[in-house]
C-alpha cells in the first residue's frame, strides 16, 4: 500500500510514501494563507481511503488590526489601527515592533478623569484651609480682604494669578496646559464656542455642574467632565472662567463673582 500526498488542488502527488514513513513539509515553499493537505491511500492501483487536513501558513509578518472585527457592520469613515511584526534569525529585538498600541478605552479615560478631578478638588480645598497657603492668599485677594481688589472685568485684573492657579490644579490635566484638550476625549478650550460666547452662562455652568456627552463642531467627546461647584468658591470659578476666556488667543468678555453666584 502507498500513500500519495497532495497540496490543495494538485493533480500530481508531491510525495509518494510507503507507510509508516515520515514526511517533512517545508512551508517556506508555500504561500501564506489557508491550505489543505490531502492524503490518499492507494492499494493495487486503486484509491481506498482519503483524509483532508486543513491548515494555515504564516511565514510572513503577523498583522494586527484594531477598529473592526470579523462580521462587524460599519458605515461612514472607519479609523483603523494596523501593525505588522515578525522576526527571523539575526534580527534585533525591538519592543515597539512587536506591540500594537491599542487605543485607550473610554472607560479608562472616565476613571482617570474622576480620580484626577477628585484629587485636584481635595488638594485645592486642603490648601485653601491653610491660612499660610498660596491658594488661601489668592482667595483672600479675590474676596477683597487683601491687596488686589475684586474679581471682575474691570479694575486691575486681580483674578489673573488665581485663575492660572485654579486652572493648573483642576483643568490642565485634561484640557492641557495650552488649552488644546485631547482629540476625541477632552474638548479644546481654544476657540471653544462656550468660552468665546458673549453670554458666559454655559461656560460657568459647565464648571459648576460638569458636562457629559458634549458635541463641539460635530465631534463628540465621550469623557465626562466632573462638577467643580462643591470644590471651588465663586471667586475661584470666576477667576478660572476669566483665565480660559483670555488665554491661548481667546479674547472674550470676562465675568464677575456675582455672575457665578447668580447661577449657583
Amino acid at each position: 500500500m502507498k500513500i500519495e500526498v497532495f497540496l490543495d488542488d494538485e493533480l500530481q502527488p508531491r510525495q509518494v510514501l510507503t507507510p509508516p514513513e515520515r514526511v517533512d513539509l517545508d512551508t517556506r515553499e508555500i504561500s501564506d494563507g489557508k491550505h489543505t493537505l490531502r492524503f490518499v491511500a492507494v492499494k493495487n492501483g486503486e484509491q481506498i481511503s482519503v483524509r483532508h487536513i486543513n491548515f494555515e501558513v504564516q511565514n510572513g509578518p503577523t498583522i494586527d488590526v484594531h477598529g473592526i472585527h470579523e462580521g462587524d457592520r460599519v458605515s461612514g469613515n472607519v479609523s483603523l489601527l494596523t501593525n505588522a511584526y515578525g522576526s527571523s534569525v539575526g534580527d534585533e529585538f525591538e519592543v515597539v515592533s512587536i506591540e500594537t498600541p491599542a487605543p485607550i478605552p473610554t472607560w479608562a479615560w472616565v476613571v482617570f478623569l474622576i480620580v484626577v478631578g477628585w484629587g485636584m478638588g481635595y488638594l485645592s480645598l486642603s490648601l485653601a484651609d491653610r491660612p499660610d497657603s498660596a491658594v488661601a492668599k489668592i482667595t483672600a485677594i479675590a474676596a477683597g480682604n487683601e491687596t488686589g481688589g475684586t474679581t471682575g472685568s474691570g479694575g486691575d485684573n486681580s483674578w489673573t494669578q488665581m485663575g492660572a492657579q485654579v486652572y493648573g490644579n483642576n483643568c490642565a490635566a485634561c484640557h492641557q496646559g495650552n488649552g488644546t484638550g485631547l482629540a476625541g476625549v477632552f474638548p479644546p478650550l481654544v476657540n471653544n464656542p462656550a468660552v468665546l460666547d458673549v453670554d458666559p452662562t454655559e461656560h460657568i455652568l459647565a464648571i459648576i455642574n460638569g458636562v457629559s456627552g458634549k458635541v463641539i463642531e460635530g465631534v463628540e467627546y465621550g469623557a465626562p467632565m466632573p462638577p467643580f461647584g462643591a470644590a471651588l468658591s465663586d471667586e475661584q470659578i470666576a477667576a478660572v472662567v476669566n483665565h480660559e476666556r483670555t488665554s491661548w488667543g481667546n479674547s472674550s468678555q470676562t465675568v464677575e463673582t456675582g455672575d457665578v453666584q447668580k447661577l449657583r
